[in-house]
């Protein structure tokens, strides 16, 4: 019995360091007052890479709200923060698109469209680009958590659609924000993504992040599209909270 209690104690660890390295955290979005989109991001510590996966998708569709569903994820190698896989499935409105890109000194895409919301194929590509230091938007946000945290001002390099972009980050202060996950303290970053993309969620204008001082988990996110304006707060935070911060002091 004491060595069956012994067993059940190890097995008990394992999962609890297993649990430990996972961080799971969910956001609502509202449009004057109203929910309109959830969405949740797992990042999971595998040896030396960091596994990201999320999904957004719309709630209370409407004439205000066009039906989205997105969902992705990344394979990022540590501690250096670089891009080594990332996929990502659209369904915005009547468009539907899958995108896969493989980091390896070059940038192999993959890019499947689809004639509306069908499994029908309109086109599919295979392309390969020089791999000069622009990473996928997962991993580009990452960077930005990382760098906000050390540099007022910067850029991040990011590539999507094909294209390199440059995205320019200024840091605007402190602030106390509150949420249904409690208080934090989170400087509020000012992003200008100019990117150019295909789909329903085009970004426009200014961004803001409020990042949290103690985690670099974002709290709440101000975001701008060519459809319209949204506001996103932490609704749910699960896991080792502090995974972003030790994985990004590195």
């Amino acid at each position: 019995m004491d060595r069956a209690i012994k067993t059940f104690a190890v097995l008990l660890g394992l999962s609890s360091l297993s649990f430990s390295q996972e961080l799971k955290a969910c956001y609502r979005a509202y449009l004057f007052f109203f929910p309109v989109a959830e969405t949740c991001i797992t990042y999971k510590q595998e040896n030396n890479h960091l596994k990201t996966e999320s999904f957004v998708r719309t709630i209370n569709i409407g004439k205000l709200v066009k039906r989205v569903y997105n969902r992705g994820g990344a394979t990022i190698i540590l501690p250096d923060i670089k891009p080594k896989h990332f996929v990502y499935y659209q369904e915005e409105g009547e468009f539907k698109r899958y995108q896969e890109y493989i980091f390896n000194h070059k940038i192999r895409v993959k890019e499947i469209k689809y004639v509306k919301l069908s499994d029908e194929i309109e086109k599919k590509e295979e392309k390969e680009y020089e791999y000069r230091g622009f990473v996928d938007p997962y991993t580009a946000s990452l960077i930005l958590y990382k760098d906000s945290s050390k540099i007022n001002q910067g850029t991040v390099k990011m590539f999507y659609d094909d294209k390199e972009y440059l995205l320019p980050y200024s840091v605007k202060g402190t602030e106390i924000i509150e949420t249904p996950s409690g208080e934090f303290k989170a400087r509020k970053v000012e992003v200008y993504p100019n990117i150019e993309t295909k789909g329903l969620l085009k970004p426009k204008g200014l961004w803001y992040l409020w990042i949290d001082e103690e985690t670099n988990v974002p709290v709440r996110m101000e975001l701008k599209f060519v459809i319209g304006s949204a506001s996103a707060r932490l609704e749910k935070i699960e896991g080792d909270r502090y995974l972003l911060k030790r994985v990004l002091k590195r």
